[in-house]
């Protein structure tokens, strides 16, 4: 049975890596690639509903939308794609997403509204070397490796896989989602008119998890595949807060 395979990412559809991706899982089936039409790094779940969205189709099998990863997935398949995907892969990102990067990055939310829609889903993200270069081809081999499987062995609805590829990988390693802090610069600027504004930057990194995290791994240079689920439930705190529900909400309406 032939499948169809829809490519999205938040680095617009211009980017190399979604160019690498494509060509690099030609043979699986039909492939599709729905992405923005510019940048969109760090939009998380951003929907786009103050604004109408735009579709420049480039042809059959490419179109630019004026949105988020997530509209993209929405727009192809509702409107675009005339069958439901047999998988989406979003990326290939440009930077990493492991630890709290999967909290911001557009990538990974992309893969997981496909999920959402009860389609198999993968993120995938390069990590760059001393001298800012990306290993795409890695990044594809691991995919060609996983892509069967996948197809043969749904993940269960709301789980998506997280991969993030270093550059020239010693080897694959499965974890488990470690930490990375951002300490937010805020750099105030003055426009010609006297007015001021903002750019919020990444300001001081901190990485930190157990040695199966995803962060020890690729800082190991290891391939991390990382399973990710949209559960935020807690378990362990509402059993703390269970044993003194009466005292904590007592006579709270």
């Amino acid at each position: 049975m032939k499948k169809n395979i829809l490519i999205t990412n938040d680095d617009s559809i211009f980017a190399e890596g979604i160019k690498r991706l494509e060509n690099g899982v030609k043979g699986f089936g039909s492939v599709y690639t729905v992405a923005p039409d510019r940048e969109k790094s760090a939009v998380s779940f951003g929907i786009t509903t103050n604004s109408p969205l735009r579709i420049n189709k480039v042809d059959d099998y490419h179109y630019a939308v004026s949105g988020t990863p997530v509209d993209c997935v929405y727009l192809a398949t509702k409107v675009l794609l005339k069958e439901k995907p047999n998988l989406v892969i979003s990326g290939i990102n440009h930077g990493p997403n492991v630890g709290e990067d999967t909290i911001y990055s557009g990538t990974v939310a992309g893969a997981f509204q496909a999920s959402l829609l009860g389609i198999q889903a993968i993120a995938i993200s390069v990590i760059d070397n001393d001298s800012g270069k990306y290993d795409f081809d890695s990044a594809v081999k691991v995919l060609r490796k996983l892509i069967p499987f996948l197809l043969d062995n749904p993940l269960p609805e709301g789980n998506i896989l997280s991969i993030n590829v270093p550059y020239s990988p010693k080897g694959v390693k499965l974890t488990k989602l470690g930490h990375k802090r951002y300490d937010a610069e805020v750099i105030e600027k003055q426009d010609p008119k006297g007015n001021k504004y903002y750019w919020i930057g990444p300001g001081k990194i901190t990485t930190f998890g157990e040695n199966e995290s995803d962060v020890k791994a690729v800082e190991n240079d290891f391939v991390s595949i990382t399973p990710l689920s949209l559960n935020f439930f807690d378990n362990n705190l509402y059993k703390t807060l269970k044993k003194r529900e009466n005292e904590i909400f007592k006579k709270m309406v």
